[in-house]
């Protein structure tokens, strides 16, 4: 009896010199005869039919959303209907979605019709499952990880919800796609912070933007809704007990609100940001940034409009806004403010990329001590060599 890698459950044997095909979903499942050899049109028909556990003469119609059962189609229909992709907000569940149907439309095999949409979950092995990423991996290993986290979200449906296969057969778990830092946006050196606020004076959209997006060091949607009402001045008690008044944006972020609501900010306002806010209007309310026509940008204008800015300064391409939220953490982690209290201001939901600005401003005090420490070493072992000379010569 021979298996063909690329149609699971169909297997065939030879009787007379004559090869005869069949399905079988497992061992005490019934057996179903398929007419032809793989490729066939009617092969192909009667394998669907199978798949999906029905006999007949029924002719098959995709139509939209149609999904075959306890198949990966049917897993993603049943994933968007829980409550956990609920918490995930637009725009998560629009770059899952888009993953998703990645996954389904791509073919078992080049050769032939069958797509993961209608194959069975129970029937993805880690073999075949490894060679869909690492194909993709080889490519761009950011979409590669990402297409994996994606096809366990279907997984899990299977598993924790419909009990199609066992916690143990899930054929993700010893695949790890790992993805080195990412290079793009950069935080924004303190040159390249200068030649930007030469260009751009204060009160201009251009300066309050980014004064906005560096000493707040938020996202870009919740720089473009930022109000006025946010604003607040409360008299805080200090660790030793003093008081002390401060004014601060308290605000909840735009990310997660479906989750949890978004998280709670209470980000103060240091004087060159007050210094960056005083001259604009506050007497309308509204959002803290405008254009020259005193309406609201929206979130996605931001970005372009970030880039015609730094053109407008000489700076080259790829200094970002989301670059000064980075900028933000690594200048707080440069003035040895705690992890914990990064990751607060920031917003961030775990400590790794709060860690990653604190280790790369350990590295640069490192450095520095380094450095501090050779220069002592060599300067020491010069005096030495001086006063060894002046002996020779008396």
């Amino acid at each position: 009896m021979a298996k063909h890698p690329d149609y699971p459950g169909a297997s065939s044997r030879v009787v007379s010199g004559k090869e005869y095909w069949r399905f079988r979903a497992n061992r005490h499942a019934q057996q179903i005869t398929l007419p032809g050899r793989p490729g066939d049109e009617m092969f192909e028909t009667a394998y669907r039919r199978a798949v999906e556990g029905c006999a007949g003469k029924a002719e098959i119609i995709d139509l939209p959303g149609r999904a075959l059962p306890r198949t990966f189609g049917q897993a993603a229909r049943r994933l968007e209907t829980t409550m956990e992709w609920a918490e995930f907000d637009p725009a998560t569940q629009a770059k899952n979605r888009s993953l998703i149907e990645r996954f389904l439309n791509m073919p078992v095999d080049p050769k032939y019709a069958l797509t993961w949409r209608d194959v069975p979950v129970e029937y993805l092995d880690p073999d075949k499952l490894r060679a869909i990423i690492e194909g993709i991996f080889k490519a761009n290993r950011t979409v590669a990880k990402h297409l994996l986290v994606a096809v366990k979200k279907l997984l899990w449906v299977a598993i924790e919800i419909e009990k199609w296969i066992k916690p143990q057969d899930d054929p993700s778990l010893s695949i790890r796609v790992r993805v080195p830092k990412s290079t793009k946006n950069p935080a924004w050196p303190i040159a390249v912070r200068e030649k930007y606020e030469e260009r751009h004076p204060i009160g201009s959209p251009a300066r309050t933007c980014y004064a906005l997006g560096f000493w707040l060091g938020n996202r870009r949607g919740d720089i473009a809704d930022l109000e006025w009402d946010d604003l607040v001045a409360e008299e805080i008690e200090l660790f030793d007990g003093s008081l002390e008044l401060i004014e601060a944006f308290d605000f909840r972020q735009k990310k997660n609100r479906n989750r949890h609501g978004g998280r709670e900010m209470f980000i103060p306002v240091v004087d060159k940001l007050a210094i960056s806010l005083e001259p604009l209007d506050r007497s309308k309310g509204g959002t803290v940034l405008k254009n020259a026509y005193g309406r609201s940008f929206s979130e996605k204008s931001l970005t372009g409009m970030m880039q015609h800015w730094t053109r407008q300064a000489g700076i080259p391409d790829g200094y970002t806004l989301h670059g000064l939220r980075r900028t933000f953490g690594t200048y707080l982690a440069e003035c040895n403010i705690q992890a914990r209290a990064i990751m607060d201001a920031m917003g961030h939901s775990s400590m790794t990329v709060t860690d990653d600005y604190v280790r790369d401003a350990n590295k640069k005090r490192i450095a520095v001590d380094i450095a501090r420490a050779i220069n002592q070493r060599e300067e020491k072992r010069d005096q030495m060599k001086q006063r060894a000379n002046l002996r020779i010569v008396r």
